[in-house]
């Protein structure tokens, strides 16, 4: 009988990829991790995260009656329950949204980045970047993106700012996923992004950007401290959140 790992965390983008590490722990010790996602938004994810098992919160999977659901770590030789979605409530002494996910685990945040691996589709990115958005290799440009959540809210952190080079607006483009836009982020000029789960994909990227920003959005300020290895200038909302 197969070890297994259940996830609960099925949705904030953000979140999973920063968790990736936590998964890859279990899978290096012999676990088979499931993660249940919420379907529509987050089909996705498997084509580029393969190693994962991610479902449907939908499915029937070995866990769902006993533990889905529930705000607890459950570990045991052959079954391992992470359910973090609310560690910072849980007060042992993190308030911290993201950094008391890992604290609750016995591990440091700064372990996030090392986990967090995908797969590319050159085809795909290469399509949007060129006959879609029509962007050149010698293209200059600003990536623009005010967008956050899987829900696609939109914030007004970004309205007053004004450029020199064209921008390049992160959008939905039917067809393609956040993924396949990693050409264009590599490629920008300069990023100026809400803190969202493109954070985590830009953070794993060789960006050639001169400048880039990350501006807190709809997420309260304490997420400027979460460890990025591309150090971006944090922005801080004039007049606090709004969307």
């Amino acid at each position: 009988m197969s070890k297994i790992c259940l996830v609960h965390h099925p949705i904030g983008l953000g979140d999973i990829f920063f968790l990736q590490t936590v998964a890859r722990k279990y899978i290096a010790m012999g676990y088979q991790v499931i993660w249940p996602l919420r379907p529509k938004e987050l089909a996705y994810i498997p084509k580029y995260i393969p190693d994962i098992n991610f479902c449907s919160v939908n499915d029937n999977f070995p866990g769902k009656q006993e533990y889905w659901g529930k705000e607890a770590i459950v570990i045991t030789p052959s079954f391992v329950y992470i359910g973090v979605k609310e560690t910072h409530f849980w007060g042992f002494g993190c308030e911290d949204i993201m950094k008391s996910k890992y604290e609750a685990l016995n591990m440091h945040w700064s372990q996030w980045h090392d986990g967090f691996i995908f797969n590319r589709d050159t085809e795909k990115e290469n399509e949007l970047y060129y006959n879609v958005l029509g962007l050149k290799d010698d293209s200059k440009y600003v990536l623009k993106n005010d967008m956050c959540s899987v829900d696609i809210r939109r914030t007004k952190a970004l309205d007053n700012l004004s450029f020199d080079l064209p921008v390049v607006d992160l959008k939905v483009v039917e067809g393609f996923t956040v993924f396949d836009w990693c050409k264009v982020f590599e490629n920008a000029t300069e990023i100026h992004t809400v803190h969202t789960g493109v954070c985590y994909i830009l953070d794993r990227l060789p960006l050639k950007c001169e400048k880039y920003f990350m501006y807190q959005g709809l997420q309260v300020t304490n997420v400027q401290y979460i460890p990025f290895k591309k150090n971006p200038t944090w922005v801080e909302n004039p007049g606090g959140v709004s969307y």
